[in-house]
């Protein structure tokens, strides 16, 4: 694994150089979601979509420490071709190998410094094949992070869902990747004998078992099965 990461890192770097470049040509894609069209980013040989909110803002009025509220549907188009903000949690750091090249470290470094955080943070972000429909049925793989952090993060990141893409397409395996934001901490995981009264607790769970419902409502539209679904969450 650490030999394939400097691999995996170049290859987001290269992503992004082209997609940046008159090299890619392609129109921003769009998908439509209920009575909405969203755009987003073509970049190589993906489309991705970023900071779609899968909840109502929870941080106002009746909805804050409350479980996630869905959308009721989205009825104005909107374009999600940047990462929402990060929810607030604690310090965290990015555990990075040893013996990296000055050059790699560079390009990590930023990757935690510039992010953005807020309490309305509920979103998804999805990556598809460019030329999934609706009809291609992929696999859906959706990536819950542990600490929440890579929701905020930059293009250029080791958390940046094309580069797993990019490597399952060359491998002749596609797939739809999902990425949950969630709320931590003490806005996720209240702990007090008053909050197990009045059940708003796991509030965090709670928000990654709603993306997953946004999952089955909507990931079809990305060209994505939502009876071949697998979660990976890393600690």
């Amino acid at each position: 694994m650490l030999f394939l990461q400097p691999i995996l890192l170049w290859l987001a770097a290269y992503c992004g150089f082209v997609a940046d470049s008159p090299l890619d040509r392609r129109a921003a894609p769009t998908v439509t979601l209920d009575t909405a069209t969203v755009t987003g980013v073509a970049s190589c040989s993906v489309n991705e979509w970023l900071g779609i909110p899968f909840a109502l803002p929870p941080e106002t009025g009746n909805f804050r420490f409350q479980p996630p509220q869905p959308i009721p549907s989205y009825n104005t188009s909107f374009s999600a071709t940047t990462y929402g903000p990060s929810c607030p949690q604690q310090n965290a750091t990015l555990s990075i190998p040893p013996g990296l090249h000055a050059e790699t470290l560079d390009y990590l470094t930023p990757t935690v410094s510039n992010i953005t955080v807020s309490e309305d943070c509920l979103t998804v972000n999805v990556v598809a094949p460019a030329d999934a429909t609706p009809e291609s049925n992929l696999p859906v793989a959706i990536w819950i992070f542990g600490r929440g952090l890579e929701s905020g993060s930059t293009r250029a990141s080791p958390f940046d869902g094309s580069v797993v893409v990019n490597n399952l397409i060359a491998l002749s395996v596609p797939v739809v990747y999902v990425r949950i934001n969630y709320r931590l901490t003490a806005f996720g995981f209240l702990a007090s004998e008053e909050v197990k009264q009045t059940g708003v607790g796991n509030l965090g769970l709670q928000d990654q078992q709603q993306a997953m419902r946004w999952v089955q409502k909507y990931i079809n539209a990305f060209g994505g099965d939502p009876c071949n679904v697998t979660t990976v969450h890393v600690t």
